[in-house]
């Protein structure tokens, strides 16, 4: 077998397994807010792109939807620890009743959501209208469509990014918690594919390309606007990604005053209305900014402290803690994924030297994005009274994580790491199909035992 037998396990067998494990065996609305990600595909399926008003924004809805949605065992399953109703979720999937009568549906709490986000599931909605499927039908059959378009749309890019860095592209694709969320109703799909794609266009900017320039700014530029675009504010640091790229300055400044215009008038849209989020009574965001800088240290003492009680729980939930937070894998299981991630480190160092200015900028982007999101967490999921930021979760840095390998393969290249210890091609490679039938096994048992 060849020397990439592990990476083909990985790319056929584990990562393919997995998402039909997402897919299929996690109940309906039962990964972060999907239940709100379907009703907004499902009324963009329906035509309803924008909200006409600040309020009271109501559409014609069909019963059967909403009936489904409004299931109360599934919402038992999202806010407790009860076990799904098999013999009534079985009628329930297989049954041929539709209500078609249309009813007032209030989407005022789905007006702020990126529409950009949404299109490949509500395609697969209104195929799935198309086909007659009954609604619990339809929210498989848009995950599965969402498996199939991520999987193919990486190993696109998996086939064209640069040699030495096919094995980042992997590691971030295949982490549980990636393939959780691109099977399944979320903006997450969309965003981070378009991560992916953003990060092969850089790593390939290296590279000489045969096209023309202007070619490769546009795709990059377009990329990028996309990515933005499809969710709410928090990774406007991205633009600054582009200056690693030795570029030249001019024409990436007329391409930096084209499309900043354009992204911040798409982003007066009200997508973070401080006055909604007053109304609320929850949260109150102009007082967590009033308290933010009042004293030039709360805001140090926020990040700080944020970092300390919550960096253990971003790690974990970045390789995977799914449904609302509720379960995850086994020790030996984030093991296993840690020590991959030392392998491609270990793989990948040697495959570019920046420069130090280089260094420097790629640690300040990080750096920058990690503070904006810890901050913006702050102020609009934060009770009063608590330095830590609340409303943060791993998979939120999923984008930046080739981007972090990628530093840290910087500070690596020096250190010398023991010699490749040699061992039969027979048993390392019954040794790597150990480990995928493990992870495979551990994941199943994960999901299974969490509803079932």
């Amino acid at each position: 077998m060849s020397k990439l037998t592990l990476t083909k396990l990985v790319l056929y067998l584990l990562i393919p397994i997995q998402l039909l494990i997402f897919t299929f065996l996690v109940p309906s609305f039962q990964k972060p807010d999907e239940q709100t990600h379907f009703e907004k595909s499902l009324i963009i399926s329906k035509g309803y792109l924008f909200c006409q008003k600040k309020s009271d924004n109501t559409i014609q809805l069909e019963k059967k939807y909403i009936d489904f949605i409004k299931t109360p065992y599934l919402d038992l399953l999202t806010h407790g620890r009860s076990k799904l109703p098999v013999p009534i979720f079985l009628k329930d999937l297989f049954s041929n009743k539709q209500d078609n009568k249309k009813i007032n549906f209030n989407i005022d709490h789905l007006c702020s959501f990126p529409i950009i986000s949404y299109l490949p599931q509500a395609f697969a909605l209104t195929v799935a209208s198309f086909l007659k499927l009954n609604p619990i039908m339809s929210l498989y059959f848009g995950r599965l469509f969402m498996s199939i378009l991520g999987y193919f749309w990486f190993l696109y890019l998996y086939k064209r990014i640069a040699k030495n860095f096919k094995l980042i592209l992997l590691f971030t694709f295949a982490l549980p918690m990636t393939l959780h969320q691109i099977s399944s109703f979320s903006y997450d799909t969309v965003h981070i594919m378009l991560a992916l794609t953003f990060f092969k266009l850089i790593i390939n900017g290296w590279i000489p390309a045969s096209a023309g320039m202007t070619k490769k700014y546009f795709k990059l530029f377009f990329v990028l606007f996309l990515f933005l675009l499809s969710k709410k504010i928090g990774y406007e640091a991205f633009f600054l990604f582009i200056f690693l790229i030795p570029f030249e300055i001019k024409p990436m400044i007329i391409s930096s005053l084209i499309f900043a215009p354009f992204y911040f008038l798409s982003k007066l849209t009200g997508s973070y209305d401080l006055k909604y989020f007053s109304a609320i009574q929850i949260f109150n965001p102009i007082q967590q900014i009033s308290f933010l800088f009042s004293n030039s240290i709360n805001i140090i003492r926020v990040i700080a402290v944020t970092t300390v009680e919550r960096f253990s729980f971003y790690l974990q939930s970045l390789i995977g803690i799914f449904g609302w937070l509720e379960y995850g894998l086994d020790p030996l299981s984030y093991l296993l994924y840690g020590l991959f991630f030392v392998y491609i480190i270990v793989e990948t160092r040697h495959a570019l030297s920046l420069t130090k200015r280089k260094n420097i900028l790629l640690f300040g982007i990080l750096i920058i994005s990690y503070i904006f999101i810890v901050l913006l967490g702050f102020i609009f999921y934060t009770a009063k009274d608590t330095f830590v930021a609340e409303g943060i979760q791993g998979r939120y840095f999923i984008p930046f994580l080739p981007f972090v390998i990628l530093l840290i393969t910087q500070f690596t290249q020096k250190i010398k790491w023991p010699k490749n210890i040699k061992i039969n091609e027979v048993i390392k490679n019954i040794i790597y199909l150990l480990i995928i039938i493990y992870l495979v096994s551990a994941t199943f048992y994960s999901v299974f035992n969490r509803y079932y």
